[in-house]
């Protein structure tokens, strides 16, 4: 019955996890929504792959496409150094899987009748991005050949213009394609808000929310959703729990979205494992303690916001 309004299905296999047993667990107990998100130029048709062939090995019904029908997709592009650095080249590619995105929800429409798609992630990190990247860059390299892992944010760059410039070429290219967007923001809460302001985009959702009840109020001031990953469960100390707790009680009911970022932002109890759209319920849990409101009446509420937001 729950939905994960973002998560990124690839990186999953990339982390050993079995998308085919995985989805298994998620048919088998209803949930309605994994939203793969794009960050890559031109890695939609990968992506769609990879979720296809784990569907064939799960044993569960799927659409005329061989896809999971809870599994959807956006395109979009993570503001990489490497990809600001080559953002017009970038944005063709976007474009073009945009396309492919839009073809393959109107041939999966006319077999179940639902389809959700977004642009996105997109945005401003202001923790990768910009004089510290460096040395940042350093540390990520130096955590990965330590411990094995690839790591999938960075690289970094000191190009802040033109991390804003490919955000704002982003944002543009959602509003011709009538799109909503999926906005990831961090340490950038007044670049982001000028952004989208001067935009004139108003339908989309920051994801991973970070910040606080004045930047909330901006930002749905603007039109926008805010949704809540697995650290809404970590906080041990009462302060921090109550703090968390006003921000999910400030949201509108109808503005809010739930969400794991899978692999990344593991709820407790599950801390120091790979992250999985499956472990979604706890956010809900957490949640809906915090709303008053069971997990099938959330679980409800925010699927029902994921189709007006994402839906075709």
């Amino acid at each position: 019955m729950y939905s994960d309004t973002h998560c990124h299905l690839s990186h999953l296999v990339e982390r050993g996890v079995d998308l085919g047993s995985l989805f298994a667990d998620l048919a088998r107990e209803g949930y309605r929504l994994a939203l793969d998100i794009g960050t890559k130029p031109g890695d939609l048709a990968g992506r769609i792959e990879r979720v296809r062939e784990g569907a064939s090995r799960s044993g569960i019904d799927h659409d005329g496409a061989g896809l999971p029908s809870f599994a959807h997709f956006t395109c979009g592009l993570w503001p990489d150094g490497s990809v600001i650095a080559d953002r017009w080249e970038a944005l063709r590619l976007l474009a073009a899987d945009i396309a492919r995105m839009k073809g393959l929800a109107a041939e999966r429409f006319e077999t179940a009748g639902v389809t959700l798609m977004a642009l996105g992630e997109c945005g401003l990190d202001r923790y990768w991005n910009g004089k510290e990247a460096p040395g940042r860059l350093q540390a990520l390299a130096a955590a990965a050949a330590g411990k094995g892992t690839d790591g999938d944010d960075g690289p970094g760059t000191e190009d802040l213009a033109g991390e804003e410039e490919l955000f704002a070429m982003q944002l543009e290219l959602a509003r011709k394609e009538n799109l909503a967007v999926i906005v990831h923001s961090r340490e950038a809460f007044e670049a982001t808000e000028g952004i989208l302001r001067n935009s004139g985009a108003s339908r989309g959702v920051i994801h991973c929310w970070s910040y606080g009840i004045d930047e909330a109020r901006a930002f749905l001031d603007l039109g926008y959703y805010i949704s809540f990953p697995g650290n809404v469960t970590w906080p041990k100390r009462e302060t921090d729990r109550e703090d968390i707790a006003r921000m999910l009680r400030f949201v509108p009911r109808d503005r809010l979205l739930l969400e794991t970022d899978a692999p990344y932002l593991t709820p407790a109890p599950h801390r120091g494992k790979v992250n999985t759209p499956y472990l979604v319920r706890h956010v809900y849990d957490r949640a809906g303690e915090i709303l008053g409101m069971t997990g099938e009446v959330l679980s409800a509420l925010v699927w029902e916001n994921s189709r007006v937001l994402f839906g075709a």
